[in-house]
């Protein structure tokens, strides 16, 4: 049997959608400024801010993961690979821009920006950059889960039309 190889340049490779989610990045930033906009006007003066800071902190990763669902299902990412080089790039930029901004826009010292990353003083906002190195992947991962539920629930002709009836026959 001859076998005949091709150059790595001319295997088609699923392509990373790049653009549509380093655009999707900024949504992301709009997400943040948000969020810290409600702690600050919403709640801080009711629960300190320490106590707003960690709430923030939850509300960022909630919002950001419904941001990233609906990225996803408009841009698959092809792969876990993929997705873990996509939540890279958000993490670099994401940084750069906190930095950044702090430093240049608020005129904030090192310090100040470094504070809301020490958790032995109860800062959590070290979790936000973490979840969002791997958001791409744990959102691609449940979206392809669920798609296979579906697709296992349609070919066995099972249904549920509440939570108690999961797999029932209709």
């Amino acid at each position: 049997m001859k076998t005949t190889s091709r150059p790595a340049a001319e295997i088609p490779r699923a392509r990373t959608p790049w653009r549509p989610w380093l655009i999707g990045w900024l949504g992301l930033v709009l997400v943040a400024l948000l969020n810290g906009t409600l702690r600050q006007l919403g709640y801080q003066n009711w629960i300190g801010e320490l106590a707003a800071r960690q709430v923030a902190t939850m509300v960022m990763i909630v919002l950001s993961a419904g941001y990233i669902w609906m990225l996803h299902r408009r841009w698959p990412i092809p792969s876990t690979g993929a997705a873990l080089r996509i939540g890279g790039a958000w993490v670099l930029l994401t940084l750069l821009f906190e930095f950044g901004f702090g430093s240049f826009v608020e005129r904030a010292p090192l310090s100040t920006l470094l504070a809301d990353y020490d958790v032995a003083a109860g800062r959590t906002w070290v979790l936000v950059p973490i979840w969002v190195l791997v958001a791409p992947a744990v959102i691609r991962r449940l979206q392809l889960e669920l798609s296979e539920r579906q697709g296992r629930d349609r070919d066995t002709g099972l249904e549920a039309s509440s939570p108690d009836e999961v797999g029932v026959r209709k």
